[in-house]
Parts: structure tokens; C-alpha cells; sequence
């Protein structure tokens, strides 16, 4: 403390020479000696004589600041002249450590992709335990930021948890990306996949990923997708291939895949219902019944209806229902199934356009657990049935009501996206517009959502 007092009475009488020379002095004899307060005092006996501030130094002080006084060590981090940083990466982290602190999200965020774009130059794929921690706190879901993290693990050649990182990236493209972003997207997979040597089984992927944008360009082409379809036995990846293989007209090899997908563990028919719903044909066979008209629909590729038109009340609006679907629901009270077998039966009802029947098993999965990831498969089963049959007020509700307990991005977004779904059926464009833009700004490329919107300012 006398020597604090000592240059504190020093700079008090303008003898920064000599506050200098003793913050020095007490500098030179131990590590232990370099407080917040003393290196500050030395920096303003410098600073006083128009000296440069040594670098090290003020790392050291910025990096004591940043827990509890981040605006101050930003302060100090601007006074370190850029072109005499060394350690870029010691800059950065510091940067990153400020913006965390600050709350600067877009900062974070750009902090972030800045040190893993570096990392990947350096060729040094060791990532702070922090910034993973940081990633996976805000932006655990990003495309961007896992696409870079793929390139930095790919140079470790740790091809098991790069098939897994690799996985996530390509099913995102579909489940959170509007058709436009899709091919982007996957481009920018590729490109990361074939600047890089000795990938094994993962050049499966990357052959798999140019067939998806691309399609079939030459003979060979055939024999990669028949290596894809042999290799894979995830249930949503072999859902794109089966999309692949519906768009490049091969129709008898999809149908002899979707066979072996109905018998793959991870079967999950609400998954296509959401995300590839062009490919329910391959699921079941539509029963045959006797339908009333549904009243005026707003499909998504067609907007162009009048403001006005009439709401007809689900009561007039409703499906007929077949004796066989009503001897089904009334069957179901006299079972005892648990919540997940009858999740499984509404699958089953809803794949064979049993509506009415798959709403009842799901009503009954929900009351018969308090189990939330349970009782939000049961709701997305009933906002879908109800969707079908023409019940749009009640499929609002439960849309509604589910976004009280939903607790993920993908749920809040599917429960909105229904939300927005039902005020179209009611024609009820300007709420149907809010859900749409606040879908927007959680997920800018979610679904449709853009096409969506676009279509309904042009009414």
C-alpha cells in the first residue's frame, strides 16, 4: 500500500517520471504485484508522457477487468494498438469474453465465426472449452457456426462425431430453411466436404449432398445412389433419399425403399407430415369415404382469395365420417393403452386419413400423461387432424396453448407455424401476418414462412 500511496502522490504532482519508475520497480518484483489498481496507475504515468502502453501488460489488466468491469476493460483493450498485437487469438477471446459479458449477441456471434474462421487457418482445431460453451448456450442450432465447426473437426479426422455433426447439418436444411435456402446451404456443405482429403465413408455424404442439389448429371450417378441407399439406415435420411429418388422419377426404387423405412425402428410419420409431406403417398393407401365439401381452403401456393370471404363454422365445414372410423374411436375407450402406443395408433389413423379416430387416440395420449414432449407430439397430432377436418378455431386454441409449455425452437416454431396456418383457414390474414413475421424473426428461413407472407402483402 505505500507504494500505491507513494505513485498515487507522485501523479498527484505531475512527477510521472517518477510514478513510473516506482510502478516499475514494483512491477520487476513479482507477478503477484500487478493489481487492477497499480497497472492502472502505470498506465496513466505513460499515458501522461505520450508513451506506448505495453502491450502484455494491458492484456493482463483487460483480462483481470472483464468479470466484474467489461466496459472498463474495453476501454483499455481500444487503447492496445492493433497493429502491434501479436496474439490475435488472446484479442479475441478477450473481445469475445467483453461482448459475453455486455450482452452483445450479433457481437458474440460475429466474435465467434472471426475465431473459428482463424482457428481453421492456423490449422489448430483445439476450440476453447468457453467458446464451445458459448455456442452451445446461443446459438446451438446455428447452420453458420456448426458448418465451420465441421470444417475444424474434419482436420482431426474424428469421423464419427463429424457423421454426426455432418447429420444435423443436412436434415437442418430441410427442417428450418425455406426451399431457396435449401440448395444454398447444401452447397456450402459441399464445398467444405471436398476441400477436404481422405474422407472414407463420409464421401457417401458428399456425394449424396451433390445428387440433392444437383441431381442425377451422368450414368455413374446411379451406381453412388444405390451406395447411399445400402450405407444409410437413419429413418430422416433415408427420407431425403426417398425425396431424391421422387424427383428424379424413380418411382419403383422409392417405393421399394419406402417399404424398408416402414420397417425401420425410427419410423416417424409426423416427421414427413412436417417437413416432406410430399412423400405420405409412399405411407398409406387413402380410404375410400364420402366427403361434404370443406368450404373455401388457402392452400400455399395459392393467396389470391378475396379479403372478406366468409367463414364457414367447423360444425358445417367437417368431414363425414365413415361407421368404420366411428367404431374405431369408440373402441379406443375400451382399451388400455399407454400415452406413446396411443401416439403411435394416431400416426396410424392419420396415415390412413382416419381423422376423427387419430384425434381421439391423441386427446387420450395427452390426458393420460404430464410428460411434455408427450403431450406436445399428442397436441401437433390434433392441430393436424383438426386442420383436416375443418376445425380451424380449435386447432387455433391448441396451437395456442401449446406454446405455453413448448421449450425448443423446432416446437415454438411448428406450434406458430400451425397458428398461422389456422388464421389463414379463417381467413383472418392481418393476425395470420403477425404470426408469420414473428416467425420471421426466431427463424428467417423457417418453412414457407417468407413465401407465406410475401403472398399475403400481395392481397
Amino acid at each position: 500500500m505505500d507504494n500505491i500511496s507513494r505513485i498515487q502522490q507522485f501523479l498527484a504532482e505531475s512527477k510521472f517520471v517518477e510514478a513510473q519508475k516506482e510502478a516499475e520497480l514494483v512491477l520487476s518484483q513479482s507477478r503477484s504485484s500487478e493489481t487492477i489498481e497499480l497497472l492502472e496507475l502505470y498506465f496513466e504515468s505513460l499515458k501522461a508522457q505520450s508513451h506506448p502502453l505495453p502491450p502484455d501488460l494491458l492484456f493482463t489488466l483487460v483480462e483481470k477487468l472483464l468479470v466484474e468491469k467489461p466496459d472498463q476493460a474495453e476501454e483499455w483493450l481500444l487503447a492496445i494498438p492493433k497493429e502491434k498485437i501479436q496474439d490475435k487469438q488472446r484479442l479475441l477471446n478477450a473481445e469475445i469474453k467483453i461482448a459475453d459479458q455486455k450482452g452483445k449477441t450479433e457481437d458474440l456471434y460475429n466474435l465467434i465465426s472471426r475465431y473459428q474462421v482463424m482457428k481453421y487457418e492456423m490449422q489448430s482445431p483445439k476450440i476453447s472449452s468457453y467458446v464451445q460453451g458459448l455456442v452451445e448456450k446461443y446459438f446451438l442450432h446455428d447452420f453458420h457456426l456448426q458448418l465451420q465447426s465441421l470444417a475444424i473437426e474434419l482436420m482431426r479426422m474424428n469421423l464419427t462425431h463429424c457423421e454426426k455433426l455432418l447429420k444435423e447439418l443436412i436434415l437442418s436444411c430441410y427442417e428450418k430453411s425455406s426451399p431457396r435456402g435449401i440448395s444454398e446451404k447444401l452447397n456450402s456443405l459441399y464445398q467444405v466436404l471436398n476441400s477436404t482429403q481422405g474422407l472414407q465413408y463420409l464421401e457417401i455424404y458428399k456425394n449424396f449432398i451433390f445428387l440433392m442439389v444437383n441431381g442425377v448429371v451422368e450414368k455413374k450417378d446411379f451406381k453412388k445412389i444405390t451406395e447411399i441407399i445400402i450405407f444409410t439406415d437413419d429413418f430422416k435420411l433415408q427420407a431425403l433419399i426417398l425425396n431424391l429418388l421422387l424427383k428424379e422419377g424413380l418411382d419403383e426404387v422409392a417405393r421399394d425403399l419406402a417399404q424398408e423405412m416402414r420397417q425401420n425402428k425410427g419410423y416417424d410419420y409426423v416427421y414427413l407430415d412436417k417437413y416432406l409431406p410430399q412423400l405420405k403417398s409412399f405411407f398409406f393407401q387413402a380410404a375410400v369415404r364420402s366427403l361434404k365439401p370443406a368450404g373455401p381452403t388457402l392452400n400455399e401456393a395459392d393467396l389470391k382469395l378475396e379479403k372478406n370471404a366468409p367463414y364457414q363454422p367447423a360444425e358445417e365445414a367437417a368431414m363425414e365420417v365413415s361407421d368404420e372410423e366411428e367404431l374405431l374411436s369408440q373402441l379406443l375407450k375400451h382399451q388400455s393403452f399407454s400415452p406413446n402406443e396411443l401416439l403411435d395408433i394416431a400416426v396410424s389413423f392419420v396415415q390412413a386419413e382416419f381423422y376423427k379416430a387419430a384425434l381421439r387416440a391423441a386427446e387420450m395420449a395427452f390426458n393420460l400423461t404430464e410428460e411434455v414432449e408427450v403431450r406436445l407430439k399428442a397436441n401437433y397430432l390434433k392441430v393436424t387432424c383438426l386442420l383436416k377436418t375443418g376445425d380451424y378455431r380449435a386447432a387455433l386454441d391448441i396451437s395456442l396453448g401449446a406454446l405455453n409449455y413448448s421449450i425448443t425452437q423446432n416446437d415454438i416454431l411448428s406450434f406458430l407455424y400451425s397458428q398461422a396456418e389456422a388464421h389463414l383457414k379463417l381467413h383472418e390474414y392481418k393476425n395470420a401476418k403477425k404470426v408469420l413475421k414473428k416467425i420471421l424473426t426466431i427463424d428467417a428461413n423457417y418453412r414457407m414462412t417468407k413465401e407465406r407472407l410475401e403472398r399475403l402483402d400481395a392481397i
